[in-house]
């Protein structure tokens, strides 16, 4: 497994990601610094030739992206369960845009959030997830025909209403029998919402494309009372050899970084 942590390309006042300010090229040699050698990127609107100059960059820094999230969608409305089909065909292709970006970076895949959106007054989840499916049916055959992902994260009830668990989200990616998607997991959602951490990694073992960790208080990790030996046995025991992205808030990255590493180091 290795290790990774939340960056943008741009300022940012708030959140837990570890770097805020844009500068990635700088950000990336203190990340390497600290033996993390991945991100998950947080980008804006970005045109073609910016992004291949970041892979440019990644590449001559030996990093990769995990997951891209492209803040630019939500920005711009885009919520997958919209019940207007022209709203939803505008989505479709601004989704399309960001996978190529996602494939074109060299990331693992896209990261869908809270664009995936809620159901409405007057209706049930299952029907905001009914018309969900039917998108993402569209969108991860076109993620599977270019050679990346959507990775579906499981957010707690008190941001979104549909999918909280990972185990509910495993079900629905199964059931419908959606390709091209794979799970972004993340520990403090799992922890609201889950049995508990490890039994949610061991329900969605061959689905786990990306991985969120911090600590129980959303800090630097061995700050709070989660129990990292379990879990990085848990992710052992299941298969898992991807990123451990470290999605927390920090005032004082570097020491956040070395806190982190330092914990993990004797589970790894």
């Amino acid at each position: 497994m290795r290790l990774a942590c939340a960056v943008t390309t741009y300022e940012s006042s708030s959140g837990p990601i570890i770097f805020r300010d844009g500068k990635l090229k700088e950000n990336m040699k203190i990340m390497k610094k600290y033996g993390f050698s991945g991100m998950d990127l947080f980008i804006k609107k970005t045109e073609k030739p910016q992004i291949l100059e970041y892979r440019k960059m990644l590449e001559d820094n030996d990093m990769r992206v995990a997951t891209l999230f492209a803040i630019y969608l939500g920005e711009s409305g885009v919520k997958l369960t919209d019940p207007d089909p022209t709203h939803i065909a505008k989505y479709i292709d601004l989704m399309k845009e960001q996978l190529e970006n996602a494939r074109d970076i060299g990331a693992l895949g896209l990261g869908l959030g809270y664009i995936r959106g809620c159901y409405y007054e007057n209706e049930t989840e299952q029907d905001a997830l009914r018309r969900l499916a039917e998108v993402l049916h569209v969108l991860g055959d076109y993620a599977d025909d270019i050679g990346t992902k959507i990775l579906l994260e499981p957010i707690n009830r008190y941001e979104i209403n549909t999918l909280n668990r990972a185990a509910d989200a495993v079900d629905y990616i199964k059931n419908n029998q959606l390709k091209g998607i794979k799970l972004h997991l993340d520990m403090f959602h799992m922890n609201i919402e889950d049995k508990s951490i490890c039994s949610a990694i061991t329900y969605a073992k061959d689905l786990i494309g990306n991985l969120h960790i911090s600590s129980s208080n959303r800090y630097a990790v061995g700050t709070g009372h989660f129990n990292f030996k379990e879990v990085i046995a848990c992710l052992k025991e299941n298969g898992y050899d991807g990123f451990l992205t470290l999605e927390a808030f920090s005032d004082n990255p570097e020491e956040t970084l070395t806190m982190t590493a330092e914990h993990l180091k004797q589970y790894l």
